[in-house]
C-alpha cells in the first residue's frame, strides 16, 4: 500500500463493501477498501477440494440479475454467468409423491392440479400473481433506494397510482402464516411455501409479511452462478480496480479515527493510520459501534441500540459431497423432473410437523430424526463444478449455534449424509468436507454466532430501524461515517442492496455526479408515486 490517504475508506470487503466501492470509484472517489481475511467476498465464497468446487455460504443467487451492479457494470463481460433452472425445487417425502416448484409459474400450477388438486393448482397461480406483483412493483425497487419512517412508507403506497400498495399495506405487518391463510391451500402445498421462507431461519410468527412475498417469488426464480458463487465477487473486484480503487486484504481495522467532530481515517490492528474524508462500515453493530469507538466518541443511543443487538437463534449445518452420480431420489419413479431441482427439501410433509420443527430448533433442539436438510448437486446445471463423471453434492441444514460442533461435526455430518441417503439409495460420496456452524463464525467474523444474515430478522430489526433508525438510510450522527452492510437495511443474503444505497448516499454527500442511472425498477416506482422523489 503506497498511498494512505483516501476519499472514503470502506471496512469490509463483502459483496456490499465491494459494490459500494465500485461505484464511488467510477464516480471518480479515491477508494480503498479494507478486508481482514486473504480474499474478498464475505459469503461470496468458493472452494476447490480435490477437483470439485463447494459454496459452502451463498449458492441461491435469488436477486441475480436484478442487482444493479450486474447490469453497470457488465459483470458478465467479466465471466459472471448465472443459471437458471428449470426445476426450482422438489419435496421429497417418503411414501408421498414429490411436489415440484418450476420457475414458469404455470407449469407450477398445472402440476399442482394434476397431482394434488384443481383448487391448490388455481390458488397458487393467484398467489404468485399477487407475490410477483408486490415484487416487482414495490420490494424489488424498494431493495435499491433508502428506507422511509413506516407511516411514510404506508401513506406512499397508498396513495399510488394503482391498488397495488392498499393491498401490500393489508397484508405487510402480518405473519407469514395468516399471509398463505388467505389462500386455500392443502397440505403439502402450503408447507412448501412457507418453507422457502422458513429455510433462512425466518419465523412464520413474527410480523414479517412485507418481505414473504418476495422471499416466495423469488426462490421460484433463483439461480446458481456458473463457476461457484465467487466469481461474482471477483468480478466486482476486477471492477474496483479498473476504476482506479484499492484493496488491503488480511489486515483489520481497529479504530476509527475521529479528530474535531468528524471522522479522520482509520487505524489497522498493526498500527497503520489511513487517512481518509470518508469511512464507511460494512461490518456488524457490535464491531462498528463498540470496538471502533472510544466510548466518548460516540452517542449513547448508538451504544445502547448495538449492546441490544440479536443475533438469529438458528444457523447452518453444511455437508458437501463429492460424488460418482447424482442424487435419484425415492418415490420419483413418474416424476424425473424432481431429479432435476436445483434444491431437493427432504422429509417436509406438512404445516404442522414443519412448524413443530422450527419451534424445537428455537428452543435449542438439535434434530436427530427427520432433519429437514435440502439438497443441491450444483453440477447437474454446472458441470465445471465437479471433474467429469462427478458431481458435487450439497447437503445443508438449520440448526442451533449452541453445540460442541468441534467433538460432534464428524458424527453428526454422517448422520447428515445417511438421512440423505434415506431419501437418494444411490448416494455413493468420494469424500466429504464438513462445514459446522462453528466454521461460519471463524471465517467471517462479522458472522457473530453464526448469523449468515449480520442478525436476527425481527420486527425491531428491520426496515427503518435496521440497525436503528439514526443510521438505517446509511449516513450516521458522526459527522464522514456511514454503514452500508448486512445489519443495515435492507438486509443480509446476496441481494446488493446496503452497498449500493451506501453508494448513493455518499457520492450525494460529496456532491459528485451519479456515473449511473436509477434501476428501471426504481423508476417506474417512481413514476407510480410509491418511492416519493
Amino acid at each position: 500500500m503506497k498511498d494512505k490517504e483516501y476519499d472514503v475508506a470502506i471496512i469490509g470487503g463483502g459483496h456490499n463493501g465491494l459494490i459500494c466501492g465500485a461505484y464511488l470509484a467510477r464516480a471518480g472517489l479515491k477508494v480503498i477498501i479494507i478486508e481482514a481475511r486473504h480474499e474478498t467476498g464475505g459469503g461470496l465464497d468458493t472452494l476447490e477440494f480435490a477437483g470439485f468446487k463447494y459454496n459452502p455460504h451463498a449458492i441461491y443467487h435469488m436477486m441475480a440479475e436484478i442487482m444493479p451492479v450486474y447490469h453497470d457494470f457488465d459483470l458478465r463481460s467479466r465471466g459472471v454467468r448465472f443459471i437458471y433452472p428449470k426445476v426450482q425445487a422438489a419435496y421429497i417425502t417418503k411414501n408421498q409423491k414429490p411436489l415440484i416448484f418450476y420457475n414458469d409459474p404455470k407449469k407450477t400450477a398445472d402440476f399442482i392440479s394434476a397431482e394434488f388438486s384443481a383448487t391448490d393448482g388455481a390458488e397458487y397461480a393467484r398467489m404468485y400473481a399477487d407475490f410477483q406483483e408486490y415484487s416487482e412493483k414495490i420490494l424489488i425497487p424498494l431493495t435499491y433506494v433508502p428506507p422511509v419512517p413506516p407511516i411514510e412508507q404506508v401513506q406512499a403506497l397508498n396513495s399510488a397510482r394503482d391498488d397495488v400498495g392498499r393491498r401490500f399495506n393489508e397484508i405487510a405487518e402480518l405473519p407469514p402464516t395468516e399471509i398463505l391463510g388467505m389462500y386455500d391451500f392443502s397440505e403439502p402445498v402450503k408447507a412448501g411455501i412457507l418453507n422457502l421462507f422458513t429455510m433462512w431461519g425466518l419465523s412464520p410468527h413474527e410480523a414479517l409479511g412485507y418481505i414473504f412475498p418476495l422471499y416466495v417469488y423469488r426462490m421460484t426464480n433463483v439461480a446458481l452462478c456458473s463457476g461457484g458463487s465467487h466469481r461474482l465477487s471477483s468480478a466486482i473486484h476486477k471492477s474496483i480496480i479498473a476504476a482506479g480503487g484499492s484493496i488491503l486484504d488480511d489486515s483489520r481495522v481497529a479504530k476509527v479515527l475521529i479528530g474535531n467532530g468528524k471522522v479522520q481515517g482509520v487505524r489497522l490492528d498493526d498500527g497503520t493510520e489511513i487517512k481518509a474524508t470518508a469511512v464507511a462500515s460494512t461490518v456488524d453493530p457490535h464491531q462498528t459501534f463498540l470496538e471502533f469507538f472510544d466510548e466518548d466518541e460516540i452517542p449513547s443511543s448508538l451504544k445502547e441500540s448495538a449492546g441490544k443487538w440479536e443475533w438469529e437463534k438458528t444457523t447452518f449445518f453444511g455437508t458437501h459431497l463429492a460424488l460418482r452420480s447424482a442424487p435419484k431420489y425415492i418415490e420419483t419413479e413418474s416424476y424425473d423432473d424432481a431429479n432435476q431441482a436445483m434444491i431437493a427439501f427432504l422429509g417436509i410433509k406438512d404445516t404442522e410437523s414443519l412448524l413443530d420443527h422450527l419451534n424445537s430448533l428455537e428452543s435449542g433442539g438439535i434434530p436427530e430424526k427427520n432433519l429437514h436438510g435440502h439438497a443441491t448437486c450444483g453440477s447437474l446445471f454446472d458441470p465445471i463444478q465437479a471433474p467429469e463423471g462427478c458431481h458435487n453434492g450439497r447437503w445443508e441444514m438449520l440448526v442451533p449455534y449452541d453445540n460442541d460442533w468441534e467433538k460432534n461435526k464428524w458424527d453428526y455430518a454422517r448422520l447428515c449424509v445417511e438421512e440423505w441417503k434415506s431419501y437418494a439409495p444411490n448416494l455413493d460420496p468420494i469424500n466429504m468436507l464438513v462445514y459446522p456452524p462453528t466454521y461460519i463464525e471463524k471465517k467471517i467474523i462479522n458472522m457473530v454466532r453464526g448469523s449468515f444474515k449480520q442478525g436476527a430478522y425481527i420486527p425491531l430489526q428491520m426496515g427503518y430501524f435496521r440497525p436503528n433508525d439514526a443510521c438505517s438510510q446509511c449516513y450516521t450522527p458522526l459527522e464522514g461515517f456511514y454503514v452500508c452492510g448486512a445489519s443495515v437495511y435492507p438486509g443480509g443474503m446476496i441481494i446488493g442492496g446496503a452497498g449500493y444505497i451506501g453508494a448513493n448516499t455518499i457520492v450525494e454527500d460529496f456532491g459528485i455526479e451519479k456515473q449511473w442511472d436509477d434501476p428501471e425498477s426504481v423508476k417506474k416506482a417512481k413514476e407510480n408515486g410509491i418511492i416519493q422523489n
